[in-house]
């Protein structure tokens, strides 16, 4: 417990400056960068949250139905960038076949999988009785 005690103390501050928070910022800009310019799903996971996005205000969403819609967006996304973060990490260990960075790379992936069904769900829940209510007060 000393040990530990004196390892705490010997530890500097976090900076909370704005310099620093615009470094962290940054940071994560340049993830986000990277992303949209050298992954597959982001062009796949854009795509979708335009269609998503643009449905939404055609269909007059309400404001609870807005922030599922978002919510789904975002942590799909949020997903996706860590998956990006756990397959550079993992060809980074090695490029040669590795049980452990097969299953690293299949979980990442599954995560994002089930993120996709989860935005299935929300939009045979959310958007096609809206759209059949469209359809049907064209006829």
């Amino acid at each position: 417990m000393n040990m530990e005690s004196n390892e705490f103390k010997k530890r500097e501050l976090r900076d909370f400056g704005l310099k620093s928070l615009w470094k962290v910022t940054m940071n994560s800009w340049h993830g986000l960068v990277y992303f949209y310019k050298y992954e597959r799903s982001a062009i796949l996971h854009l795509v979708a949250a335009i269609l998503m996005l643009l449905g939404a205000w055609m269909l007059e969403m309400s404001p609870m139905e807005w922030l599922v819609i978002i919510m789904v967006l975002f942590t799909t996304l949020s997903v996706e960038l860590l998956n990006t973060a756990i397959e550079k990490v993992c060809d980074l260990v090695t490029k040669d076949y590795n049980m452990n960075i097969k299953v690293a790379k299949d979980a990442g992936s599954a995560a994002t999988g089930v993120l996709t069904l989860v935005g299935i769900v929300v939009v045979l829940i959310i958007y096609v009785p809206k759209i059949i209510e469209f359809i049907e007060s064209l006829l």
